[in-house]
């Protein structure tokens, strides 16, 4: 149950991105939430939104000043494909926003992380907000960064914080991303093969899902990390994804050291062409890897229910895919 009356009024950065956009529309789908008011450097990007109030914000440089009379900041923004700003944005620009927030007298500060910080290997088990960090490439460390940041600079000056730490999230962005494509395409030529007897998982959650959970996340018990994932046996994934294809689910089994060699080959192709190759290393992983992460805190926490849910998400990722000839 969210009780939204908690929020009160409300700062959340990244509103104008992809989660971001979502997360505004489940915070404004509360009964009782009170003003909203959107971090951006860019006004014009903001005004798309169709926020009332939009406040200028610069993560990245100089000092992070807050708009009076706020009660919960949520924290989204993040730099995730520029390696040259992810610490001075994910590491020390949380840390100017948590600071912010403190001289503002904030009462809570959400930040949006990322399991990776668990940094899990393929085939670690079962993920949860009690693993440990070993964050493995420098996106990992600064969002765990991040977190020790938000732990530290609340607990400090006795600010409630929470941290919600996404799976995979996946969502169409028209022009930009097309998550899954390239596995319904394997499966429906028929190119799809399974590699060993050992049942993998799939880690994705969908961006309303996700939009969901931070706004539950927000009003659940504070001072506490919530894994936000909707984990499937992949073979329910791709059974999922051959009916709506309309095609028989594969069940051609190659034995794993073929499936290595074919992602190693396919990930050098990729490197020495310079475009996507459908099988590669991070493809073999993921049709491989049972690593779990555990999403039953913030279940526990909020009476949480993810609204959609992966089975639906993705069939409604391939009839769009169907209905624009991708398919």
């Amino acid at each position: 149950m969210i009780h939204s009356d908690l929020l009160g009024s409300v700062f959340v950065t990244g509103g104008t991105g992809f989660l971001g956009g979502y997360t505004l529309d489940a915070l404004r789908a509360t009964s009782t939430i009170g003003r909203v008011v959107i971090a951006s450097r860019q006004s014009e990007s903001a005004r798309d939104v169709g926020s009332p109030e939009i406040f200028p914000l610069d993560l990245g440089r100089g000092e992070v000043l807050l708009p009076q009379g706020i009660n919960t900041v949520i924290h989204i923004a993040g730099e995730k494909r520029d390696l040259t700003k992810m610490s001075e944005v994910n590491h020390l620009g949380t840390r100017r926003l948590a600071e912010a927030a403190v001289r503002a007298r904030v009462r809570r500060f959400v930040y949006v992380s990322s399991v990776g910080v668990y940094g899990a290997v393929p085939h670690s088990g079962r993920i949860n907000e009690a693993s440990p960090h070993t964050p493995r490439n420098l996106y990992e460390s600064s969002k765990d960064a991040g977190e020790r940041c938000v732990r530290e600079v609340c607990e400090s000056a006795g600010m409630e914080w929470v941290i919600v730490q996404p799976s995979n999230v996946i969502g169409i962005v028209q022009g930009r991303s097309y998550p899954l494509l390239g596995l319904m395409k394997m499966i429906q030529r028929g190119h799809f093969a399974w590699f060993g007897q050992t049942e993998p998982w799939a880690n994705y959650v969908g961006v309303q899902d996700v939009a969901a959970a931070i706004v539950a996340a927000a009003t659940a018990c504070p001072n506490r990390s919530y894994v936000v994932n909707t984990p499937a046996r992949m073979s329910d994934v791709v059974a999922w994804i051959s009916e709506e294809l309309g095609v028989a689910a594969p069940a051609r089994q190659l034995p794993p050291w073929l499936g290595q060699g074919l992602a190693e080959a396919g990930s050098w192709l990729q490197r020495i062409l310079g475009r996507h190759m459908p099988f590669q290393r991070e493809r073999f992983t993921e049709l491989t890897n049972t690593t779990i992460y555990d999403p039953t805190a913030l279940r526990i926490a909020a009476d949480f229910r993810y609204p959609v849910g992966i089975e639906a998400e993705i069939r409604q990722m391939v009839r769009t895919y169907r209905e624009e000839g991708l398919l």
